[in-house]
């Protein structure tokens, strides 16, 4: 017997692995103060912050722009 839903991850839940964060987890994930990305988002800061999209007034940091602000 097969079945549809994904597999449990490794922390034993069956949600999906998160494809973006909001601010205060991006922090968490990048080691660096909520503050800073808002400055970034804003353009107040001397270093670019990490891509970022707006849903609503959401503002969501896509996993993948956050690994590339961390390699650059």
């Amino acid at each position: 017997m097969t079945s549809d839903t994904p597999a449990p991850s490794d922390t034993g839940s069956n949600l999906p692995s998160p494809r973006g964060f909001n601010t205060k987890a991006a922090s968490v994930f990048l080691g660096i103060s909520t503050s800073w990305l808002r400055k970034a988002r804003i353009g107040a800061t001397s270093t670019p912050g990490p891509a970022f999209k707006k849903v609503g007034r959401r503002v969501i940091y896509p996993l993948d722009s956050l690994n590339k602000f961390l390699d650059d």
